[in-house]
């Protein structure tokens, strides 16, 4: 059952969708939380909770340990719930108490078990989950966390454009964690206020303000949008950004472009995100970007940046100017459709 249904179930059905333990089964966090705190609120009140609610870590725990744990009835005639978190690293002397626990449930005990992954080929595991209720929660594709990111702003009464979408799955990835995290933060921020966000409060929020819009620079260069390019410079000028970190970051995403464009011509496009060690979510537009471009605009783009860095440190040209020609001639190498072309490209090929 997926972590979605078996919630929904949860808030629909009661304690009565809970007919067998529970495995939480994935590497998604927010399901398991989300998942374990609903089960929480339908087994007992916040005062029980402190002598009735039991977590063991199977990396940590001995054998005295787990057996008091499962076989120990609730105080106070509520409800007792004992976490076992992190299954896979279970020893095997512990396996056969696990199997009996769960075989010989306690009147008034619920038993929640996490793992990240299983071998499923194992025997001990394929016994286990003959006697559990497991809940898949995986991490979420680039698509689905976006879906998930517009479906939560909506419901807390949020208006973001899918470009501050974009931006915070670029920014924090696709753990639905951090995107709540960050959801939340914005809500707080905006008040009783319904209306859009501002790109630059997004940002802002977001606590990476400089870098975002360092990164929306580079894409405006790489998309060819040289004006937009070179307005976001100037903001980060002003901002007080180093010249020279400027140029680093946009040579290393040039560099990276590079990289998942030969990817791509070696038929090794599902290789970008573990070559290049990126977010899913970044390793997609990287995807999406190095399809469009040839081996000569990208060569001649390592050129010029090689070219800016040269004439930035030896004091050859003025710092401002020279980021500002080099994004123009950026923007005339993957958009040759703009009239101006001030790219130096003696030496090539």
């Amino acid at each position: 059952m997926k972590a979605q249904d078996f919630i929904f179930a949860l808030e629909k059905e009661g304690l009565d969708s809970i007919s067998l333990p529970v495995l939480f089964l994935g590497g998604e966090e927010y399901w398991i939380n989300t998942g374990v705190a609903a089960i929480k609120q339908l087994l007992f009140s916040k005062q029980e909770e402190d002598f009735n609610l039991v977590t063991i870590e199977f990396k940590s725990m001995d054998e005295t340990m787990l057996r008091e744990g499962l076989s120990n009835p609730p105080f106070f005639d509520a409800n007792r719930l004992v976490i076992l978190r992190g299954l896979e690293e279970i020893k095997a002397a512990y396996e056969s108490i696990i199997l009996d626990s769960l075989q010989k449930t306690v009147p008034g005990v619920f038993v929640v078990i996490t793992a990240r992954q299983l071998d499923r080929r194992k025997k001990f595991i394929k016994e286990m989950m003959a006697m559990v209720a497991t809940i898949e929660c995986p991490s979420l594709k680039v698509y689905e966390a976006k879906s998930w990111v517009r479906q939560e702003a909506k419901k807390l009464g949020l208006n973001l454009s899918n470009q501050q979408v974009d931006l915070l799955l670029e920014m924090k990835g696709t753990s639905l964690m951090s995107l709540n995290n960050e959801l939340v933060k914005l809500r707080i921020f905006m008040g009783e206020e319904k209306g859009p966000v501002s790109t630059g409060e997004w940002s802002s929020l977001l606590g990476e303000a400089s870098e975002t819009n360092i990164f929306e620079m580079i894409d405006g260069a790489l998309e060819g949008s040289s004006g937009k390019a070179i307005n976001l410079l100037e903001r980060l000028l002003v901002a007080g950004e180093p010249e020279l970190k400027i140029l680093a970051m946009l040579g290393g995403e040039v560099r990276r472009l590079f990289m998942a464009w030969a990817l791509l011509k070696e038929g090794r496009g599902e290789f970008i995100q573990k070559e290049l060690v990126c977010h899913p979510y970044v390793a997609e537009k990287l995807r999406n970007k190095a399809q469009r471009l040839t081996y000569q605009q990208l060569r001649q783009a390592h050129h010029r940046i090689i070219q800016a860095d040269q004439r930035i440190k030896t004091g050859v040209g003025d710092y401002r100017l020279e980021l500002e020609m080099t994004l123009l001639d950026l923007g005339s190498i993957f958009n040759p459709t703009q009239k101006i072309a001030l790219v130096d490209s003696s030496g090539l090929e």
